[in-house]
């Protein structure tokens, strides 16, 4: 279903003509108190409506035909901006997929030296309803994850942490006008695969990582469907960029249900041959859907370190699905249209959001 991918395989351009294939790239940032930031670049991404759906039918596209760019600000652990912006197709080439890439308007950029590794991203990006422009910068620095010694794994699905303990900063402008910043601990990776995600034979997948002094604690838990056993691992990425893997046993606490459907559990035990490894607790949800889940987490290791940060669930076989399809669509803007009336309501910053729906819905649903 998944390993984990070296940091010195760098992804193939083949992979985004791979029918219902995917590639992302993951940065978060998060502090004390509630408040961090999360931005998502990809190609296939399998929760863009009608991309998983194209795949079941027997239709699958292309990732290169579906670019996207996801960016969602917190504050005191609650949503303040959101954008879900999908490009035109982009002919795919060996550049598509080097440390420089170009979205949108948007550029991304990575470099990995002498064991620091350094990710700035320049956004700018069309605010829905509007006529404004959503511009601003990421920049993240902290310890590399150095290259493995291993060779590089074949499986269907490789997830490659890039970084160890980082720190950075996210500074949002809406049309030369201050409109966040949020500066603390960061971290960075990406997803790729060649088959859809759907198609992975996973029922239920969690993910998280915390920040603790001098390393950072990632765990990536997977039940297979149909049964079978599962894929559960935590990493382990110290200051000097090293990796240790640890192949964890998972005890969940009392599952309550989202307003979506989704069931969460409220704590995670985590153990490694049956000593403690890590506590989580899911303490907001502040992303919420019919197939995924973004939540705030506080951990506890067995050495009574404790810290805030991101946890992550996704049911891959609820992922655009048709009864939800309509209300994933108004979180989606495509840049070159058709769009649902109600994208303002579910965009942008959360203030203005009805102002803006009311100047959408006054001009017939057309983007200004």
């Amino acid at each position: 279903m998944i390993d984990i991918g070296s940091t010195n395989a760098p992804v193939s351009p083949d992979l985004l003509s791979a029918p219902g294939g995917f590639a992302w790239w993951y940065a978060d940032l998060v502090a004390p108190g509630g408040d961090g930031a999360v931005l998502i670049w990809s190609y296939g991404l399998p929760f863009l409506p009608g991309y998983a759906d194209a795949a079941r039918r027997g239709a699958a596209q292309l990732p290169f035909q579906r670019p996207s760019l996801n960016l969602a600000v917190y504050r005191r652990g609650a949503p303040a901006f959101y954008l879900l912006q999908e490009y035109p197709a982009e002919a795919p080439s060996a550049r598509t997929l080097a440390d420089e890439q170009r979205i949108g308007r948007s550029t991304f950029w990575r470099t990995a030296d002498g064991g620091r590794c350094t990710l700035g991203a320049a956004l700018d990006c069309d605010l829905p309803g509007t006529r404004e422009r959503v511009t601003g910068t990421l920049h993240v620095e902290g310890a590399a994850r150095l290259p493995d010694a291993s060779p590089a794994a074949a499986a269907p699905h490789l997830w490659t942490p890039l970084t160890g303990p980082a720190n950075g900063t996210l500074r949002l402008e809406l049309d030369g006008r201050p409109l966040a910043e949020v500066a603390g601990r960061a971290y960075h990776d990406r997803n790729t695969g060649r088959v859809p995600l759907h198609d992975l034979g996973i029922e239920r997948w969690m993910w998280g990582r915390v920040p603790l002094a001098g390393r950072e604690l990632v765990y990536y838990l997977t039940w297979p469907r149909g049964g079978g056993l599962p894929i559960h691992f935590g990493v382990e990425i110290g200051a000097d960029g090293r990796m240790v893997r640890t192949e964890l046993e998972v005890e969940l606490g009392r599952e309550r249900r989202t307003f979506g459907g989704l069931s969460r559990p409220e704590r995670i035990v985590l153990r490694a041959a049956d000593r403690p490894w890590m506590e989580v607790m899911h303490t907001r949800v502040v992303d919420a859907g019919p197939f995924y889940l973004r939540m705030l987490s506080e951990a506890r290791t067995a050495s009574g370190e404790t810290a805030e940060g991101w946890s992550e669930l996704c049911r891959p076989d609820r992922v655009d699905l048709a009864p939800h399809r309509p209300f994933v669509r108004m979180r989606v803007h495509r840049v070159d249209g058709p769009n649902s009336i109600w994208l303002p309501l579910f965009t942008g910053p959360r203030s203005g959001r009805v102002a803006r729906l009311l100047r959408h819905v006054l001009a017939g649903g057309r983007t200004m």
